[in-house]
């Protein structure tokens, strides 16, 4: 009897040889707006059900219930409109200070919910304490984690999705307050405030894993493609971003029939070693055009240490034909199946412009020739 998606999944992350390798190609809001006119897990899962793949690392999260106190707030508005476009000026309070910056949506028509932050939240180093200052007080009012969203998309899914938990590194909070650019810098110029900082977005970070841990989602992603798309040097990667995935992965370990890995883009072959040596179950993407080693390198060197997931080249699903989707679909089948533990997940998100037609073929292809058994 063929197993079920989700079994199939859960096997490949033990490293275990389920009966085909499974697939899922990395559906988020921007690719379910274009097909569906929706955005969110459902509109994700929607398509994954349509195209025979299963659901993962879709729009999902859990949260954390906190009630600051009276001189603490957090808030976004929209303070200009134009049809699609919206500027969203993020406010933070505390009685340090307060400080603001800006974002904006929908300003390429055709890709609609993409934005990108065109102020900072930080500005100086004084912001930063202003910014620890807000999330200790957030620690401090933490009441327990919130995870209703999951149960129901655990439901709806049953065993045909991953009700996968997804969290941003802390690297990746530092850098959207304050832009890749400038956080690069500043971990240059003011590395003792940054590591402060770091240390009260642990305590962050802590909150929303034992959310994940108290709700039914099997498996942590833990996003930390800021930091390896960062390009960082093995010693600003040691001391910046090893202790954060260290204590998540301690963490993880703490919970029964949980499973956690590491989502990057960029080069990462410098950092495999490291990330390998948390006791993580599985690292994505081995993106082909930014990275650096390839998938069949990867399995020769960590398969046997950790599930792998890649690297089927996304923009293939835009510009290819059916055949070059399969044909794709053949080579990560060639480099990554052997002995099991790898999922067919394509090397970024699926971009806007793919055709629904090359991702059936992408499932197609490993129907037919992914099979173990």
């Amino acid at each position: 009897m063929p197993m079920s998606k989700l079994d199939r999944f859960i096997a490949a992350v033990k490293l275990k040889v389920p009966d085909m390798v499974p697939v899922s190609p990395l559906i988020h809001d921007r690719f379910a707006y274009k097909m569906l006119k929706r955005i969110g897990w459902e509109a994700a899962f929607e398509l994954h059900q349509q195209i025979g793949s299963i659901h993962f690392r879709g729009p999902l999260g859990v949260g954390v219930v906190s009630h600051l106190p009276e001189g603490y707030e957090y808030r976004q508005e929209v303070v200009e409109t134009d049809g699609v476009r919206h500027v969203i000026e993020d406010t933070l309070v505390t009685p340090e200070g307060t400080i603001r910056g800006k974002v904006v949506r929908g300003f390429n028509p055709r890709d609609p919910t993409i934005s990108t932050r065109i102020e900072p939240l930080v500005k100086k180093r004084e912001d930063w304490t202003i910014f620890k200052s807000y999330y200790e007080e957030w620690v401090d009012s933490a009441e327990g984690p919130e995870y209703r969203e999951m149960e129901r998309a655990a439901r709806i899914m049953g065993d045909e999705g991953v009700p996968s938990t997804g969290l941003s590194c802390i690297f990746a909070h530092l850098g959207e307050a304050r832009t890749m650019g400038k956080i690069l810098v500043d971990i240059h110029r003011w590395p003792d405030t940054i590591l402060d900082v770091c240390k009260t977005m642990q305590k962050v970070v802590d909150k929303y894993v034992e959310s994940f841990l108290a709700s039914p989602s099997p498996i942590l992603y833990y996003d930390i493609c800021w930091a390896t798309g960062a390009d960082l040097s093995t010693s600003l990667f040691d001391i910046f971003v090893k202790p954060d995935i260290s204590r998540v992965a301690e963490l993880v370990k703490e919970g029964k029939d949980k499973y956690f890995g590491f989502y990057t883009l960029g080069r990462i072959r410098r950092h495999l070693p490291t990330m390998v040596s948390t006791g993580a179950h599985f690292i994505e993407t081995f993106e082909q055009n930014q990275g650096d080693i390839t998938l069949r390198e990867a399995k020769e060197k960590y398969g046997n240490k950790i599930c792998l997931m890649g690297n089927f080249d996304s923009v293939i699903l835009a510009f290819g034909s059916v055949h070059d989707s399969e044909r794709e679909a053949l080579r990560c089948l060639n480099e990554g199946m052997e002995g099991g533990g790898y999922v067919m997940v394509t090397g970024d998100e699926v971009p806007v412009d793919a055709k629904i037609e090359n991702l059936h073929a992408m499932v197609q292809t490993v129907e037919k020739y992914g099979k173990y058994r």
